[in-house]
């Protein structure tokens, strides 16, 4: 399920990146969300590692756009 999250993030982040509009913007906050979500019920390694990609794939910009805070 990670690899799912992880991946459905970084496809929203990349549309995000091509085209800026609420849907796109939703579609990331969204996936932001579920993926914290589901890591917030994983075990420590497993939270933090992937937390760890999940900041990585963030630009900090894009954060403050879908104006959710990771963790």
């Amino acid at each position: 399920m990670l690899l799912k999250y992880l991946n459905e993030l970084e496809q929203a982040v990349k549309a995000v990146a091509d085209h800026p509009d609420a849907s796109t913007m939703d579609r990331c906050a969204h996936c932001v969300a579920t993926l914290d979500a589901y890591l917030d019920a994983q075990m420590e390694p497993v939270k933090q590692r992937g937390r760890e990609l999940m900041d990585g794939m963030m630009p900090p910009e894009l954060l403050e756009r879908v104006g959710h805070s990771v963790h």
